[in-house]
């Protein structure tokens, strides 16, 4: 059994002066424009971690101290001389700490390739379908598991305890994050229910007209910010219990992909080598 000191409860956002141009993420922050990706649903995610995990939360753990923490990591990396002030896309990696310590670091990362980190939620395919995915975004290549992962709580919250997601990475020669990669791995649960991949939330297109589903909480998988936001504006649904399982994905279809830090990617699933 886990001490609550054996691990810190994570949150990885995005910093980028055009989230403040769009509306649904000014929505999202109560009204107020913001420059980071759903920062408010990043806040509500870590207090259900600490819930789940039976952390206390300090009153003082707000969203406001999240918010001027974030900006204290975003001006100790964003002023530095060295970097164009056109580029100014940062990763920002949130870690709670037991009991309620809050820290932040900020990182460059590539700017999005269109304004709508959304966007491509919109654009659904037939099953594997021939049409190219709009926009200029690599598809991500996205490899079936060949070992199941059991859901635990450590599956359901995001933790520094990734050694599952770091195996699955491992048996496809896949780099542990923040090192970019265009591969991804799908896993599954002990049912052979779809989960999630590594790094991001997953929907599949199924369906006539088709529809993006994405696997239900009771899966095990991560309630992603992207995910809460997609599912809120019906871009995206939960599917049934084992409706998306191992046994049904098609090689070469269509995925949907999505997370708090880069909104939503387009990938191909792969089986097999």
């Amino acid at each position: 059994m886990s001490s609550p000191a054996d691990f810190q409860l994570i949150s990885t956002t995005r910093y980028e002066d055009g989230l403040t141009e769009l509306d649904w993420n000014t929505q999202a922050f109560h009204g107020t424009p913001s420059p980071y990706l759903l920062l408010a649903y990043h806040y509500d995610r870590l207090l259900d971690a600490a819930r789940v995990h039976a952390w206390p939360v300090p009153q003082a753990f707000t969203l406001h101290l999240l918010e001027s923490t974030c900006n204290a990591a975003f001006t100790a990396e964003g002023t530095d001389s060295q970097l164009d002030a056109l580029e100014r896309s940062f990763r920002i990696r949130i870690l709670l700490s037991y009991p309620g310590i809050l820290s932040v670091a900020a990182s460059p990362v590539s700017s999005l390739p269109s304004r709508d980190p959304a966007a491509l939620s919109l654009w659904i395919p037939d099953r594997s379908s021939p049409e190219t995915p709009p926009g200029e975004t690599p598809l991500l290549v996205v490899h079936l598991d060949t070992v199941a992962t059991p859901s635990s709580n450590f599956t359901r919250t995001k933790t520094t305890r990734r050694d599952h997601y770091t195996a699955a990475r491992n048996r496809f020669s896949i780099p542990p994050p923040p090192t970019s990669s265009l591969d991804d791995v799908l896993l599954y649960n002990d049912d052979g229910e779809i989960t999630e991949t590594s790094i991001r939330n997953v929907a599949f297109a199924r369906g006539l007209p088709p529809r993006w589903l994405t696997p239900p909480a009771p899966t095990g998988c991560l309630p992603g910010v992207m995910r809460r936001w997609l599912l809120e504006q019906g871009r995206i649904v939960e599917a049934g219990r084992g409706e998306l399982v191992r046994d049904t994905v098609v090689d070469g279809e269509y995925v949907l992909t999505f997370n708090g830090l880069e909104g939503c990617r387009i990938g191909r699933l792969k089986l097999g080598p």
